[in-house]
């Protein structure tokens, strides 16, 4: 804990711009394993530059467009670094600028204010969040960031400040590192993962995520290789995350003792966060977190990085699993990374 205190909600514009000193606000985008990889850097460049955060998750990927919007982020996780997000969102100073007097709109609107395509360019980064290589500003500015992935080559070299194993470390390390110090699941979320481990998973389980909709994972790679781990790890049962239903049923006939959490699936071929028809988000959001949970407690886990969520589990997972990403030496894949990081 950095030992400010807590965002109270008042109704003074200037008690409200007070409010936010020494703070970072979080912007929600895409799916679950795409937030938890975002916030995990901006915990790091939280406690690099001894702010803390809120996490502004209402936009309606995961929480619908009527009603009022839930804080997301508090029905789903726990973490030392994160304060109560205010019903209004007001600073003085706000980096980057685009950000000014629009604290409490989501990203998509903000973006495409600026870009009707900013969605599809990484570049887009560069002007909708903060500038991760700087770490010196002022108490009263408010610092906003979002990303798709981790975004760690920026961080590295104050990295030592919190750690001075952290400059060591390979990103993922680091992931996980920030993971266990920083983000853990709500009581609700691990006893409901607690129960269906007791219930359902079998002595040695396999983890198997397969994304069948717009990251369309190698299928036959990810068969093959989960076929391979069930026969060399002697798994007797698989647990399987999955957005697809005929997935569902071709894996069932294809592994032994299939075991997966029940849950409406879209009728297009759409990722679930994007299903038109879910009537219950907030609970879509808990059960992804969940798939992700269990898959970091199987034995071992097969998953495509071209998705963020297996590779999220493989984060999350205790020290021993081992964890094959079939898109591990993909050229193409790993090209793409490398790009990233230098756009970020």
């Amino acid at each position: 804990m950095l030992g400010m205190s807590s965002v109270q909600v008042t109704s003074s514009r200037a008690d409200f711009a007070d409010a936010t000193k020494g703070l970072i606000l979080v912007k929600g985008i895409a799916g679950l394993g795409n937030r938890m990889l975002a916030f995990l850097t901006a915990s790091l460049f939280a406690v690099t530059t001894g702010r803390r955060l809120i996490v502004d998750w209402r936009d309606p990927i995961y929480t619908g467009r009527g009603g009022i919007a839930p804080d997301l982020f508090s029905d789903l996780f726990v973490s030392p670094l994160v304060n109560q997000l205010p019903e209004r969102i007001e600073a003085r100073s706000v980096v980057p600028a685009l950000w000014q007097g629009r604290l409490d709109e989501t990203l998509a609107v903000v973006g495409r204010s600026h870009d009707p395509k900013f969605y599809k360019r990484f570049g887009s980064f560069r002007y909708l969040a903060v500038d991760l290589r700087r770490i010196d500003y002022a108490d009263d500015v408010l610092p906003v960031f979002w990303s798709w992935r981790e975004v760690l080559r920026p961080l590295r070299p104050y990295l030592s400040r919190i750690d001075e194993r952290f400059p060591g470390m390979s990103d993922w390390e680091l992931l996980r590192e920030a993971a266990k110090r920083y983000l853990q699941p709500c009581e609700r979320i691990r006893a409901a993962v607690d129960r269906y481990v007791a219930e359902r998973f079998t002595r040695r389980m396999l983890g198997l995520h397969i994304r069948a909709t717009d990251a369309l994972a190698p299928v036959g790679k990810l068969i093959r290789t989960a076929k391979r781990l069930v026969r060399e790890q002697k798994c007797d049962g698989v647990f399987l995350a999955t957005d697809n239903a005929q997935m569902e049923e071709r894996m069932r006939r294809t592994l032994p003792n299939v075991v997966m959490l029940p849950k409406q699936m879209p009728k297009e071929v759409v990722p679930l966060h994007y299903d038109p028809a879910c009537k219950d988000r907030v609970e879509r959001a808990a059960q992804a977190l969940m798939d992700v949970l269990l898959l970091s407690r199987c034995h071992c886990l097969s998953y495509s990085s071209r998705s963020s969520f297996g590779y999220v589990a493989s984060i999350l997972a205790p020290a021993g699993q081992l964890s094959v990403d079939v898109d591990r030496f993909h050229p193409i894949i790993r090209a793409k990374k490398y790009v990233q990081s230098w756009i970020y």
